[in-house]
């Protein structure tokens, strides 16, 4: 594992065990299939690319680091048209750029002043991003692309969000200047889940990122501690299929834990971010799920680091991300 020295762990976490957990398994078939079963809900064929326009191009921004490009994109689903407002940093200098996919949680430009564009740009790396709730309303009475599918099998909005990363992708092919060879997904709380979901399910993700994802993200089922099956499906029943709230209380009794999921991307690689003080994310938990999945992947193949501080993604998340992205 490419991880921090032991020695840099908090204290507390040296001695943590992992409890007794179903085999790590790997690829993309039966593990795959229980999670998008049992917790995600299977995404449905469909979704065509149909159009990607650009709006407008801002050049030299960030002192010169690159270009701000916004696009339009519609994606034609089987009961509809779903559109997207993109926005993209895409570095000055040599290209096609290798294109990092993330979600963002309160719009496109918001992300202008939060993310650290310019440093992601100086090392090569175009950023595309889309409002979440574009691809899907994070209400458990709306609906969005979901609603665009004639399934009579049920999908969770965090599967929804996977898929829309996944069209991200596809939007990325149509624009000048970008590669989708080594395409990297990432994503923080929420999105870190649904970018997981992502990885496992679409191979064209070189590289995923997990940032602080927690409970159906990194973190384990069977590690007490933070946000837990009951606690999450409450609160948000409308990220996963109906039937998983039936393991609320009965964790030990799931098919499958978080490990498999990370394992399940090998060999592409992943990268878990946790922060100490995220208590309800469990960060303990995050840790032992890459501990418990690393004989899936070959030597590097996943990485982790924890950082002080609470549940967010900052420019230091960022950059460690990118330099394990770049080994």
């Amino acid at each position: 594992m490419t991880t921090e020295s032991t020695d840099l762990l908090p204290e507390a976490w040296r001695d943590a065990e992992l409890p007794d957990l179903p085999a790590p398994g790997g690829g993309v078939g039966e593990v795959v299939e229980e999670f998008a079963r049992t917790i995600y809900g299977r995404t449905p064929d469909g979704g065509r690319l149909a159009e990607v326009v650009l709006q407008s191009r801002d050049e030299g921004v960030f002192g010169g680091a690159g270009d701000r490009l916004r696009h339009r994109a519609v994606i034609a689903c089987p009961l509809g048209d779903l559109e997207l407002d993109t926005l993209l940093h895409l570095p000055a200098g040599a290209r096609p750029a290798r294109v990092i996919v993330a979600l963002n949680f309160a719009g496109n430009d918001q992300t202008i002043e939060k993310w650290p564009y310019a440093k992601v740009m100086d090392a090569g790396y175009a950023v595309l991003t889309v409002d979440y709730q574009q691809i899907e309303p994070d209400d458990p009475d709306s609906r969005g692309v979901r609603a665009l599918f004639p399934t009579a099998e049920p999908w969770g909005a965090v599967a929804a969000w996977a898929w829309g990363l996944s069209r991200c992708l596809d939007i990325a092919t149509k624009i000048p200047g970008l590669t989708t060879d080594g395409a990297i997904a990432l994503g923080h709380s929420r999105l870190g889940k649904a970018a997981l979901w992502a990885g496992a399910q679409d191979d064209r993700f070189a590289v995923t990122v997990s940032n602080d994802s927690g409970c159906c993200g990194a973190s384990l089922f069977r590690h007490p501690g933070g946000e837990d099956i009951a606690a999450i499906t409450t609160k948000f029943p409308h990220w996963f299929v109906p039937s998983f709230a039936s393991y609320a209380g009965r964790e030990d009794e799931l098919p499958v834990d978080q490990h498999q999921l990370l394992a399940s991307i090998a060999p592409r690689r992943v990268y878990v971010a946790s922060a100490e003080d995220d208590a309800w994310a469990d960060p303990i938990g995050e840790y032992l799920a890459v501990v418990a999945a690393e004989p899936a992947f070959e030597d590097g193949g996943i990485g982790y680091h924890v950082r002080p501080g609470g549940h967010d993604l900052l420019e230091e998340d960022w950059l460690r991300a990118l330099s394990f992205v770049r080994r």
